[in-house]
């Protein structure tokens, strides 16, 4: 297929060994930019050249249904059936693929970069350390990575992004893409990464078919955006397809109930999207938006439709209208959103810009926007005023970016110094928590405004609930959580609950000597929120969740669901039914039965596995690898394969053996199964253990001697073999032996 001059530019850095920083308006292919060299070199197949995985990375996870039907036909169209790779989605709403086992993995930033630190959200801290290799060892594609949070003191996941991918310079490559970073940020972010910067022209943009004869107005209403004001604009134009983009979800459902019972439009299609639907009702909705909104308008009906959605919009959707109202906004995200408008060859379209509402102590509501956000929302408004001195003024792309240069730049110059006196300290905040795997420093690593996942449930018990994440759920922040819990406080002791919300924990053994197969399965622990409860208390309770917590469970009466409106966050005339149960969830790890495996089987297995799958796939980093450190060639692939033949040695010693026997004589006994017993000359890496049946969870605790501990036995007596390897390298004989040590754990044990 012929592609467009910027997309080969791309294809040919990569290709090169360089990595890309991408600035390009929306709608102009992007995402297949960053994709067609991954699907290129599949097809090719010189597996030591270019990554066998890509982890595609987003600023929101609502959207991500969209990339993964996109890259799937792309996938259709380009690879044979046979050779084609896999592709999953992992986020906290639809944590498909919690290992990264996927091909391509479409995912948003809080899971990738917790996953790089070594404290996966997807994860427990027994396997804290795996996803880490599935990062460092993909093609990197970030979208839209100007929109990853950041504070005034440079602390985020956009700082986090940056280091991480300085510190995997020259090993890891990637593609950062943006269609609104100002100027100064695109330049910096490219010496600073080493990559290549890659931005069109005005003449370059132009001979694209999608932006040919584009025309976007923009115009700033002094007064808040309302019902009224969109009824009104829709009337006089006679608009067919409409879009408004509120703040906040509250606002987007207030608006939406607003326009649904004004009688001038009774009977008029209007669609809701926002971030708390159930991820059913959200793929029905969003269906239904792509084929109304769509550039195939022969797909749409005919009647006029309007569309009130929140910042679950501004990237990914390719969607297109005749007009857009939207909140005052950081600048790069009215530019953003304003790519929902006129996006598509041959539109015209406008874009109004309302002034923000009033919040209750009189001053302008600038939520979601706070400290220095709502400092770029006031110098938005006054470069409004500079770029769009009338009513109906015109804007190109460059023109847009201009806007944003104005907004953003002393924001992005200040940035940028902190981010370069910040970077020695960031490294060593990196380092320690991948040392220690202490979760509670991950929130300024990666954003302090994360999200918690809820679902609604009557009572959450072990045995009610065994599985939380089969639930269909629904993220909100801490802040939304102890509001709603003040709300609805007095109202809970009227009715007489005894709670109000359910806190999950996860309970995990302690025991790190044996293989997760082998031991007992997770359980959960459930911590009430009684109606009452002093609001400090309520306030350390939610801000503890991040460290101790996972899910969170609201009470059906206290709450509303409503399949058009989403999650309300009061009580309905009626309870809300429990949440939906989604087959599709995965569930945590359930560790069941293990039956008992010779030492020579077990080696011969992880061997088959890592040739039929992972030697291909980290054959581009253990060649950028050997480059990097001056290794041979080859040299990490003859470790890898010495590490599986050796990791379980300790398991060879008389005092193991002597246990595993020991216990697989019990085993035969509980179960009355003489044909599971060991022959004397029989080495075992696995005996059989069922952590379901409570008789063997028992038995297994009380014999003596208990299980000798293996892993770091396992290194030391393996320690020549690796020095002779390692041919003197220090570093891969430290890896190799770390690895062993590690192989049940993520840390050192002192």
């Amino acid at each position: 297929m012929e592609l467009y001059p910027y997309q080969k530019l791309v294809a040919n850095h990569l290709e090169r060994g360089s990595s890309v920083v991408l600035q390009a308006p929306t709608g102009i292919g992007k995402t297949f930019a960053a994709l067609w060299p991954f699907i290129h070199q599949w097809m090719v197949g010189v597996d030591q050249a270019f990554p066998r995985q890509c982890i595609y990375i987003v600023p929101m996870r609502v959207l991500a249904n969209q990339f993964v039907e996109t890259t799937r036909q792309l996938i259709t169209n380009y690879i044979p059936v046979g050779n084609r790779p896999t592709v999953a989605i992992q986020t906290g709403a639809r944590p498909e693929d919690r290992h990264f086992d996927a091909d391509i993995v479409f995912t948003t930033f809080d899971q990738a970069l917790s996953s790089f630190l070594t404290v996966p959200y997807s994860l427990g801290n027994r396997q804290a350390n795996l996803n880490a290799g599935a990062v460092i060892g993909s093609y990197l594609v970030l979208d839209e990575f100007h929109l990853f949070p950041v504070d005034s003191s440079g602390n985020g996941a956009l700082a986090t992004t940056l280091q991480m991918l300085h510190m995997l310079k020259g090993v890891t490559p990637f593609v950062l893409m943006t269609a609104t970073l100002s100027r100064r940020m695109v330049e910096h972010l490219a010496s600073l990464l080493g990559a290549e910067a890659v931005t069109l022209t005005a003449p370059e943009i132009s001979a694209i078919p999608s932006q040919q004869n584009k025309h976007r107005s923009y115009q700033f209403r002094q007064e808040a955006m309302s019902a009224d004001s969109i009824i009104s604009d829709l009337q006089i134009h006679h608009r067919h397809r409409v879009i408004v983009i509120c703040n906040t979800v509250d606002r987007a459902q207030s608006l939406t109930m607003a326009l649904q019972s004004d009688e001038r439009i009774s009977g008029m299609s209007i669609e809701l999207l926002h971030s708390r639907f159930y991820t059913s009702d959200r793929n029905r909705k969003e269906t239904r938006i792509r084929r109304e909104f769509g550039e195939d308008r022969a797909l749409a009906t005919q009647r006029p439709m309007i569309l009130v959605a929140t910042q679950v919009i501004e990237v990914g959707l390719n969607i297109s209208c005749d007009v857009l109202h939207t909140d005052l906004a950081p600048a790069a995200s009215i530019i953003q959103r304003a790519g929902r408008c006129a996006r598509f060859a041959q539109e015209s379209g406008d874009v109004y810009i309302y002034e923000l509402p009033m919040n209750e102590q009189g001053g302008f509501d600038y939520a979601p926007y706070i400290d220095e956000q709502q400092q770029i929302c006031e110098r938005t408004r006054e470069a409004i005023h500079t770029h769009i001195p009338h009513d109906g003024q015109l804007l190109s792309y460059h023109d847009e970016l201009a806007l944003v240069d104005t907004a953003h730049d002393a924001h992005d110059q200040q940035l940028v110094t902190i981010l370069q006196d910040r970077h020695y300290l960031l490294g060593q905040r990196i380092e320690q928590i991948m040392l220690t795997q202490q979760r509670n420093l991950a929130p300024e690593l990666i954003r302090d405004i994360d999200t918690r996942t809820v679902f609604i449930h009557e009572n959450p018990t072990e045995q009610t609930v065994p599985h939380p994440y089969r639930y269909e759920s629904i993220g909100l922040r801490p802040h939304q959580l102890q509001r709603w819990f003040k709300a609805v406080n007095s109202h809970a002791w009227d009715l007489g609950l005894d709670w109000i919300a359910k806190i999950a924990h996860s309970q995990e053994d302690t025991d790190t000597t044996e293989s997760a197969e082998q031991r007992r399965q997770i359980t959960t622990r459930w911590q009430s929120l009684a109606p009452g409860i002093d609001s400090t208390h309520v306030n350390a309770c939610i801000s503890d969740l991040w460290s101790s917590g996972y899910l969170v469970v609201l009470h059906p009466a206290l709450v509303h669901y409503n399949p058009e409106l989403g999650l309300l966050l009061h009580p309905g005339s009626t309870t809300t039914g429990e949440s939906p149960f989604s087959e599709s969830m995965r569930t945590r790890e359930e560790y069941g039965p293990i039956a008992h495996e010779s030492y020579e089987s077990h080696i011969a297995g992880l061997y088959q596995v890592y040739t039929r799958t992972y030697r291909k796939r980290t054959a581009a980093v253990r060649n950028r690898l050997e480059q990097h450190f001056g290794l041979d060639q080859d040299q990490l692939d003859r470790a890898i394969r010495l590490m599986f033949a050796v990791h379980d040695l300790g398991k060879l010693d008389q005092e193991w053996q002597s246990w595993a026997h020991s216990w697989q004589s019990r085993v035969v006994q509980l179960r009355q199964q003489p044909e599971l017993a060991f022959p004397p000359d029989f080495m075992a890496a696995h005996t059989d253990y069922d952590a379901r049946d409570e008789r063997e969870r028992r038995s297994q605790s009380a014999i003596r001697p208990k299980r000798p501990n293996h892993a770091a036995e396992s290194a030391r007596a393996a320690r020549d073999l690796i020095n002779a390897i390692a041919l003197g390298h220090e570093s891969l004989c430290v890896a190799l032996m770390g690895a062993i040590i590690c192989h049940h754990t993520p840390h050192f044990r002192t």
